[in-house]
This record gives structure tokens, sequence and C-alpha cells, in this order.
């Protein structure tokens, strides 16, 4: 196995950020500074080209055909309201600000705003699906009060409440939150999200389940499983309404997405895609050919704006979006094959035990007759707990080496890195080209990615 080398320490990297930067200083330019306590909500007006950003108790409006301010208002905002609390959205050329967790939902009025809702919900769908569609606005799904939901209810333009939609069939989705929604004329595409344990109220499980609504028929109908993993660390990039679907990953890549055709494009890391900002929730914009994005740089955030050309790099695939229904039997029966030929794998290899070599496992080293090689105390706690249990889930692993005070995808990328180094001093030790600890999905339950050591020439044994 080829050790993983940090991409932002080769000569590759380095030579692609000169040229980056020698062929961009022009775009780069044009940067805009705020203050990360300046901003707590952002809006794109499209028609009129115009970046609302707001803070506190003021819009500051940008120009994005001259990228820069355009001006500055105060604004009267009701008690105890705060941006940070809802997500804007457009109505007939409206600005509206919804709830993220309830049901409130304001429009302005010069620089005041009004409530135009009369619904008394609240708490309920946090980190719901948010869209608009024939001039009504959705919610699908959500958290709140130790549950998540299936619920697809719409903001009734007579009551002026939200009310739910009554669903026909006998299929659909699994309740959600944080799933990432597409729309496409009369239907709404669900991929992923987050379920709760029915035993463990408080544990959140990720499932990769794609369902289709048919707002004509009113039916959900299962589509497949996703083939994008670790879909939760993407974000959906705002296209506008008739914009392709894209997604976007700091340490992946950019993935556009042709949901009619079930097809995804597949595109090469760029040096600008480390610098983009997605731990306070900050959304990125395509607009007239332009990618709009911030930057966090110390106590400010610098507001960004790319040309596409520089900031889609090439190419380097194409695949599906989901694997369909129709090929899940299909699926399962080679599952089932596969699950058969590892049992007959393992009791060949139970019967040449004694041939095997002995892995030692230190606190401090792992050694292979006169091969060693030092263990850092989270790399030894890990490779131990993967010795005793054999098997452990993606979020039992992250839980073994998790700090509270670092973001989730911070967390995620020590993970992934603690896995990369313990798979690097395995295959010195051992001797192997292959990858000795695997991820892979869960035989059991295929939403659930797993991690195990895999050495079948070796004993491994753990000493004080």
């Amino acid at each position: 196995m080829k050790p993983k080398i940090d991409p932002k320490s080769t000569p590759m990297f380095k030579k692609r950020l000169c040229l980056f930067l020698l062929f961009s200083l022009p775009v780069l330019g044009q940067e805009i500074i705020f203050k990360v306590s300046d901003l707590q909500l952002t809006a794109l007006d499209r028609e009129k080209g115009l970046l609302l950003q707001f803070s506190d108790d003021s819009l500051t409006t940008i120009d994005l055909k001259a990228f820069k301010i355009k001006s500055k208002t105060a604004l009267k905002l009701p008690p105890e309201f705060t941006f940070i609390e809802y997500r804007p959205i457009w109505q007939n050329k409206v600005l509206l600000l919804t709830e993220k967790d309830g049901g409130k939902v304001y429009a302005f009025k010069n620089d005041s705003l009004v409530r135009k809702d009369r619904s008394d919900i609240v708490h309920w769908q946090s980190d719901s699906s948010l869209f608009h569609r024939n001039d009504t606005i959705y919610k699908y799904g959500g958290y709140g009060y130790w549950t998540t939901s299936n619920a697809l209810t719409y903001l009734d333009p007579i009551s002026k409440g939200w009310e739910v939609i009554s669903t026909k069939g006998l299929e659909a989705p699994k309740s959600t939150h944080k799933q990432i929604h597409f729309l496409n004329k009369n239907n709404l595409i669900i991929l992923g999200g987050y379920h709760l344990s029915a035993t463990n109220r408080l544990k959140a499980l990720y499932q990769y389940s794609v369902w289709i609504y048919d707002f004509k028929l009113k039916i959900w109908s299962y589509l497949g499983q996703s083939t994008i993993e670790e879909m939760d660390q993407y974000i959906l990039i705002d296209t506008g309404p008739e914009g392709t679907h894209e997604l976007f990953n700091t340490q992946r890549s950019l993935v556009k997405i042709d949901v009619i055709n079930n097809e995804t494009s597949y595109y090469s890391e760029n040096p600008l895609y480390f610098n983009v900002e997605m731990d306070l929730n900050l959304p990125i914009y395509k607009y007239k050919n332009a990618y709009i994005y911030y930057i966090k740089k110390n106590k400010n955030l610098l507001l960004s704006k790319v040309t596409e050309n520089l900031f889609v790099q090439q190419k380097t695939g194409n695949g599906s979006l989901f694997i369909h229904q129709k090929n899940r039997t299909l699926y399962a029966a080679f599952s089932v094959f596969f699950g058969v030929l590892l049992i007959v794998l393992w009791l060949i290899l139970k019967k040449s035990k004694k041939k095997k070599k002995t892995l030692f496992v230190f606190e401090y080293k792992i050694s292979l007759n006169k091969k060693e090689t030092f263990l850092e105390p989270a790399e030894y706690l890990v490779l131990k707990t993967l010795i005793v249990k054999t098997v452990l889930e993606s979020a039992q692993l992250l839980a073994l080496i998790y700090k509270e005070s670092l973001t989730k995808s911070h967390n995620e990328k020590i993970k992934n890195t603690l896995i990369e180094s313990l798979n690097l001093k395995l295959s010195y030790v051992l001797g192997g080209e292959e990858t000795p600890i695997v991820s892979e999905k869960s035989l059991e339950d295929k939403r659930i990615r797993v991690y195990r050591l895999k050495a079948p020439q070796i004993i491994v044994r753990l000493e004080k």
C-alpha cells in the first residue's frame, strides 16, 4: 500500500497553487472583508444581482457585478429576534425568513419585519428540508423532541398555518433530518439524512436511501441507495432554481448531479477548496458563471468571487447517483453469496492458523519478527478496540478520539488521518501492499460503514 500523502505538501499541489495564484490574482482581488460577528445570515437576490448579508440589527447589500458594498441599512427587529435562528427563502420575489426549528415566517417591509404566519409550532422541524414550489413554501422531515419526522408540510396561504400533506401509497421514507433534497418539476427527491436509533433516542444513524415524491399523485417511491459515500459531509451549492445540482466538500471534490438521468460527474480537487469556510454553515452560491463563498481568516471573513473555469477543475469520472430499486434483489443475492464465501474462506484460514505469524501490539509499539514501529496513544486505543471488537462502526471509532472543542468536520478529518497513519505503520511491519484496516458497508445494515482489521496470515496478540 502506498502511503497517502497530505495533498498540501506535494510538489504537484504547490505547483498548482503557484499557477493558480499567478493566473487568478485579478479574481482573488475581488474580496470583501467582514468580521465573523457581523454575519448571521445571507440571501442571494438573483434577479437584481445582490447578496444580502444580515448581522445583529443591520442589512448589508453587496452588488455582485461590481463586487462591492452597495448599502448598509439599520433594521427594526421584533423583540428577541436573531437572524441566526432563521433561513431565507424567496416567494414571488419577496424574501421570507423561516424559523429553523419552528413555524414563524417573516417578510420585510421597508426596514422592518412583518409576521406572515399564525403558526404556534415550536421545536418540531429543526434541520428540515426547506423549498419553494408553485408559490408555496414547504418543509420536509426534521428533528424535535427526541424524534425525527418524515412529514411533508406547507404554509397554507389561507389559514397562515403549517399543514401536513396526506400522502397515498404504502411506502414512505424513514424519518430523518439533515437530509439533502432536489426539486425536479413535479417531484421532490430526498437523499440521506440522520434517523434516531429505536433503542437510544440520543443516537443518530446515517442512512443512504433515496426517495422520490410525486406532487400530483401524492405518492412516495423508493429509488435505491445512494452511491455517494459520507453524504453528510457534503453541502449543496445554491445554483438557483434552474441550475445543475452541485455538491461540495473541501476534503473531497466537486460533484455535479443530473437527477433526471441518475448521473453524477466528479471533478478533481482544487487548491481553492481548502480555503472555503464550511464550519460556520455559510452557503456557497453559483451566480452567472462564478462561485461566491466565504473564507475564514482569524476573526474575519473574506467574501470571494471566483470564475467557474478557475473553481471547477478537470472532470475525473461519471457514476450513478443511486442504485435502482429493481437491482436490490440482485445485490442482496450477491451479498448472500459473498457472505457464504467469506465464511468458507474463514474456515480455510482457521485450519492454517498454526502457520501464521504473530503480530505483537504494545501500548507504545507494534512488532513482527524484527520489524517494529511506534504507536501514538490514540492509534493504540483504536487498534486495541478493533482487535477486541473485530468490527467497529464509523460512529464508534469517531467517539474514541472525538474532541468537543473541535468541529465535526475537523474530528472527521482527524479520524481519517489516524486510520491512514495506522495503515501505513501496519503495512510496514506486515510487509504487505494491502490496506490492513479496511472501511466497508456493514453486512447487517448497508447504511452503516464499519472498520475491520484485515490480516489473514497474521495472529494479532495484545501485550502489556
